[in-house]
């Protein structure tokens, strides 16, 4: 044989029996797999979990795809994620890896038990800062919310808002509110949904009280009746503009015989949320007094809070 420079490969080649009928019996035929040994191998190596580090690096670069298995992790299932260990540092799995820290619950820190804080708002900020790693800046996260006691219809798995350096924030300011009355635990990492790695922060937790001001406590799908007068209901609308859900409130208001007539306006529990919502941030992002009256004016006539705040800073 003679000697160069070349590298001999040598391929398994596995044949596929197939085996269909005839009309006078069977007839075999053979062929090579596509896929010789070689490939399948480094295919199978490819297919390898990163570590968590790995991850979060490449996706920090774009180099993977946020898809159903970057990184080589398979996405689990809802209930299968609540159950799931929190990290725990000293494994060598999450050597090298941004993991959860700073952890924070509306301004106060994690606590969990008997000590959880009550809090003020059904819209809590979440925050999280993430350990530091040499070159990496920013951060995919999943936050989790459930029940402290069990599930609750407020569980959620959503991705937070990355910041910089290495921090992740959530709320839920223009989502579904939590419950009056309910108590909740959370829980983040520092990979998006998509990416099925482990890592989990400790369970941080915290309690609802019965009456907070920024939330009307109306049922979104019952209708609420709310009465003021004509002209009043023309200010709201010279703030909020007329879309579909407020025009029963524009019509009532201009077929009224006067400015000071009473008019009665009926509407889900759904659209008076929205309605004080859009009140409460231009009021609070101009620094309006006068807004933050219509929207105390239509809270009350809703019977909730006298200064609502719907999430916004109210000074």
């Amino acid at each position: 044989m003679a000697a160069g420079a070349g590298i001999v490969v040598v391929l398994a080649i596995f044949t596929v029996i197939v085996t269909r009928p005839s009309g006078s019996g069977s007839r075999v035929t053979a062929r090579p797999s596509p896929y010789p040994a070689a490939s399948r191998a480094l295919i199978s190596e490819r297919l390898r979990p990163l570590s968590l580090g790995e991850c979060q690096a490449a996706i920090a670069d774009q180099l993977d795809p946020i898809g159903q298995q970057a990184c080589g992790y398979e996405t689990a299932g809802l209930d299968r994620l609540y159950d799931e260990p929190s990290a725990d540092p000293a494994d060598p799995r999450y050597a090298g890896a941004a993991l959860p820290t700073g952890l924070s619950t509306d301004g106060r820190n994690c606590v969990a038990g008997p000590g959880r804080p009550v809090l003020d708002t059904v819209r809590p900020t979440l925050s999280a800062s993430f350990t530091a790693v040499p070159g990496l800046r920013r951060i995919g996260s999943t936050f989790q919310i459930t029940g402290v006691y069990g599930r609750t219809a407020e569980d959620q798995q959503l991705p937070g808002d990355p910041g910089d350096p290495l921090t992740a924030t959530m709320d839920f300011r223009w989502g579904k509110p939590l419950r009056h009355g309910e108590s909740y635990r959370w829980r983040v990492r520092g990979t998006p949904p998509a990416v099925g790695a482990a890592g989990w922060s400790p369970w941080c937790e915290f309690t609802i009280p019965e009456s907070t001001p920024d939330d009307l406590g109306l049922d979104d799908d019952r209708d609420y009746r709310a009465v003021l007068t004509a002209a009043e209901w023309l200010k709201i609308l010279n703030v909020v503009p007329v879309s579909a859900p407020y025009v029963p409130i524009d019509t009532a208001a201009k077929a009224a015989t006067s400015p000071a007539t009473q008019v009665p306006v009926t509407l889900t529990g759904r659209a008076w949320f929205l309605l004080v919502n859009d009140l409460a941030y231009q009021a609070s992002d101009n620094d309006d007094q006068a807004i933050w009256k219509l929207a105390d004016l239509l809270s009350s006539a809703l019977g909730g809070p006298d200064r609502p705040t719907m999430g916004h800073p109210r000074t």
